[in-house]
Parts: C-alpha cells; structure tokens; sequence
C-alpha cells in the first residue's frame, strides 16, 4: 500500500460516515423531542400531504362537533321554554272549562279566572320574547321562516319547519297545485217529502242523535228539524224547494253522515231522473234511481256518505291530506298548511316564497346541503298561536242563519290566543271559542315540541355519535403516520450514538496514519 500524505482516504471515508450518522442522531433527537416521525416535508413527502389533508378534517369535524352540541343546546333551552309554555296553555285550559260551568259560577269567580288568564297570556309573550341562546332570539319568530307571496285566499295556517337552502340560495319558491279539492260528506235528497210521521236517526262527527218530522215536511222544515240536533250531530242542513242537502262539519274521510230511517218514509220524485247523491254530488250513492221518477226511504232503510281528503302536488310530488290539512314532507322541505274553506273549490293553486331566514347549524365539515341541518322555530307569542278565523256552518244552523247569508251574517269562530285577555274577542265570556282556540295553541306548541325532540334525538345527536367514531378512526389514522415510534426510534437513536461515538474515534484513528510517515522521515 502506499502512504500519502495530501490526501488522506480513510480520514475522509471516517467524515463522511461520522457525518451521516450526526445527522442520523440529530433526526432521531428531533422526533423524541416532538414525538413526531414527520417534522418537516422531507421526512415523508407523500405522508405529508395525507396527513395534512387528514388534519384538517379533524379539525373541521372537532369543530362540527361542537357546531352540533350548540344545536342541541339551543333546542334544549327552547324546549325548556316550552314546556313552560304548555304549562301555562293547560292553566289557561282549565279557566276556560271552568268558565263553561255557567251554572255554578258566581261572576267573581269567572273574572278571577280571566285575571289569571291575563296573566298567563303575559308570562307566555313574555317567554316568547327572551328566551334566547347567546344574544339569539329563539321563539319569537326571528329563528323562522319568512314566507310571502300570493296565498292570502287560498291558504291558512302555514307553518315551515325545516327547508333545505343552496349556499348562495336566498329563497325558494313553491306552487301548490289543487289536485283534488277536500270535500265534506254529503247527501242531497231531491224533491224529498215526508209521508206519514218519520223519525230519522242522524249520525255525524260529532255523534247520534233522532229527529222527528212530521207528515208532510217540506225541505225547508227537514233541514230545520236536522240543523237543530247539529250541535249533537255535527251535521248542518239546508233546503230548498227542491233539494235537501246534508253536510259534515268538517272535511276528509274520517267525516261521516249516516240517515237511517226509524219510522216512516222519506220520498222524492220531479220530472227527470231522480238520484240521491252523495260526496260532491257527482255520483249516485246509495241510492239511485236514474230512468224513473220517484225514490223511496222506508223504515229500515239507510245512506251513508263520508268525505274526501283533498290532493294536492309540491314540486311534482302528489300528497293526499287530512281533510283539509297537508303535511308536506321532502328530502328539501317540511311545512303544513291548511286550505281556506271558504275558497275550496274556487281557487286551483296557490303560490308562495320562503325566504333563507331559519336557522343554519353546520354538522358537518362540507359547505354542501346534505352537511347542513337548517330548520326553523315558529313565533310561539300569543298573536300567533291558535288558528285562522273561519266560517262556522253549524252554529250558523243552530241560530238559523241561512246558507245565502252574507259575511255579515256569518258567525265566525278560531282566533289566537291573544283574543282571550279580558275585553277581547274570546274572553271567558265566550269560552265555547276560546276552547278552541287554546286547544289549537297546545297542539302547535306540543307538536313543535316533538318535532325539535326529534331533531335533537334522531339528527343531531345521531350526528354527534357519528363524528365521534370518524374522529376516533381519523385519528388513528393520523397517528399511524405522524406520531413517533418511540420504542423503534430509540433503537435507532441507540444505534446512531454508538455509531457516532465509533466514527469520532475512527476519525481520530485515521488522521493518525500520515504521522507515522515522520517515522519514515526519521
């Protein structure tokens, strides 16, 4: 071999791995001090970017979390408000009952129930108004759905619960098309004449009862004898010198009317075919005698008839209702409404816009629809619960107001709850309405209720689970490939400072081999 002294090979060799294995030993003591495997892009170019990309879903998912316990939250303090609330309806309630036992009660009595009423009604507005969550109003109507548009005739009772909004989306716009107008049950009896004195028995809503005609009773005369038992029956009747025509209460399916003939006969007959017609009077029911001219009701005989749920379409999806109410549920909406009784069959559509005013809870960490939870709570203060004012046929049979009345004549019933206080429109004074009316009230605030339970306990909190395990395994996810082993990286911390300590000494070993050419020298 030869010596040289300018150059000396195995110092160089003995540098460069001492070098490498410093820098080795630096590296493993900056994971042990961060605890990281990934401190800097070099470490893991491709295992970077994962798991940034990873961090920032978790974070937005912490954060949705935290988003979602806030929904929850605010819907737990609104259901606290009201229940409240319905408390004070069902004390509200029980003064109307008491105010119906006219019989019993002194005048003192009935206006320190209405002094109580009053104060109830003040506590609810009150509740109302300051129930909030932070510095959001929740129950007065500022966390609902704003609506406008060209219903006023058509359409009563609206209430949104939940609309699904674009992000840039600031309303919606809806068309709802009267497919099929509801229809209370009906029976028309053409030409009808009493023969012989006939007892009816009559079955309506709201129950059964008999009438007695006399022999010979025109149409006019049966319907006065029938609208007198309508308080008992729900069934109100008009006549006139040709038609007897029979009608529920209400509307839908679930109304019926059934005439039975008890004792003697009911008959009708004109100059053309003869029908007993039922529902709209469309059809025969059951009974029809079309090709003659005379029918018969004999004792024995019955014709029943019930009503038809109307059908309407929203945004090309059919819905049967209720009678007159419909509950419109999509993927993108949820709202109820009813329809004007007095504009059934006159108006064929119905247009409106729900503006994006409700409440948007982020629960996710996408900016799209289906990670948002977007609902809306309706004005629960007095001049809002309760119900439209609308038309009462049967009370207006009872005091014989006729069917050709005008407006002026018609006896109206509903109303909101603020019509109770004393001197109002549905004070105890007449607490026949004003059960209605507080019967309303505790149906919207209990079924608002329901719905913000069901949001909290089928969605958001579904919701909560849910990101609790894609957190869990996210993060585990991220630990695989960012945090340190530490066993393995002490190993090699281990391996390298042995390593080091070696080189240091080869090093000083290697820039000892050109002093032993001084030997030679000498």
């Amino acid at each position: 071999m030869g010596l040289r002294i300018n150059t000396n090979i195995s110092s160089l060799r003995a540098l460069r791995n001492l070098s490498i294995n410093d820098r080795q030993q630096a590296l493993s003591l900056e994971r042990l001090s961060t605890g990281l495997r990934i401190n800097r892009g070099s470490d893991d170019p491709s295992g970077l970017v994962i798991s940034e990309q990873l961090r920032a879903q978790l974070a937005a998912l912490n954060q949705a979390v935290d988003n979602s316990q806030n929904a929850s939250n605010l819907v737990s303090i609104a259901d606290a408000a009201l229940t409240e609330i319905g408390n004070l309806l069902v004390t509200i309630q029980d003064s109307v009952v008491f105010a119906q036992n006219t019989g019993g009660n002194s005048p003192e009595q009935v206006t320190a129930e209405q002094d109580s009423v009053d104060q109830a009604i003040t506590a609810i507005n009150r509740i109302a108004a300051t129930t909030r969550y932070s510095d959001r109003e929740i129950l007065n109507g500022n966390a609902g759905y704003v609506t406008t548009g060209s219903m006023p005739d058509a359409i009563d009772d609206l209430s949104i619960r939940s609309m699904t909004f674009a992000s840039s989306q600031a309303s919606r716009d809806f068309d709802v098309q009267i497919d099929r107008d509801p229809q209370r049950a009906r029976i028309q009896l053409a030409n009808a004449s009493v023969v012989g004195e006939t007892v009816i028995r009559i079955q309506g809503p709201r129950g059964t009862d008999t009438v007695l005609l006399a022999s010979g009773s025109s149409e006019t005369a049966i319907a006065d004898a029938i609208n007198s038992k309508a308080g008992f029956t729900g069934i109100f009747a008009s006549g006139t010198a040709t038609t007897l025509d029979l009608f529920s209460e209400g509307y839908g399916s679930e109304e019926l009317i059934k005439i039975e003939i008890l004792s003697g006969q009911i008959s009708g007959g004109g100059a053309s075919d003869v029908q007993v017609l039922t529902d709209d009077g469309t059809r025969a029911g059951a009974l029809s005698a079309t090709g003659v001219t005379q029918y018969s009701l004999d004792a024995g005989d019955s014709v029943t008839d019930t009503g038809l749920d109307g059908q309407v379409t929203v945004e090309g999806i059919a819905y049967t209702g209720t009678g007159r109410e419909f509950n419109i549920l999509s993927s993108t909406a949820q709202f109820t409404f009813r329809l004007d009784p007095e504009q059934i069959g006159s108006v064929s559509s119905a247009t409106f816009t729900v503006l994006n005013s409700g409440m948007t809870f982020q629960l996710n960490e996408k900016p799209q629809e289906t990670d948002r939870l977007q609902i809306g709570i309706i004005n629960v203060a007095t001049s809002a619960l309760g119900l439209e004012t609308y038309r009462d046929r049967v009370s207006e049979s009872i005091n014989g107001v006729s069917g050709g009345a005008t407006s002026a004549d018609w006896i109206i019933k509903g109303g909101f709850l603020n019509t109770l206080v004393t001197g109002g429109d549905n004070d105890l004074d007449t607490p026949d309405n004003a059960f209605t009316i507080v019967d309303e009230a505790i149906d919207q605030v209990s079924s608002l209720r329901g719905y913000l339970g069901a949001v909290q306990a089928s969605n958001i909190q579904p919701n909560i689970d849910s990101l609790g395990v894609a957190i869990e395994n996210l993060s585990a996810s991220l630990s695989d490939l960012r945090d340190l082993d530490f066993a393995q990286e002490t190993s090699n911390f281990t391996r390298t400072q042995i390593l080091f300590q070696s080189g240091i000494a080869v090093l000083a070993s290697a820039n000892l081999i050109p002093q032993s050419i001084l030997t030679l020298l000498s």
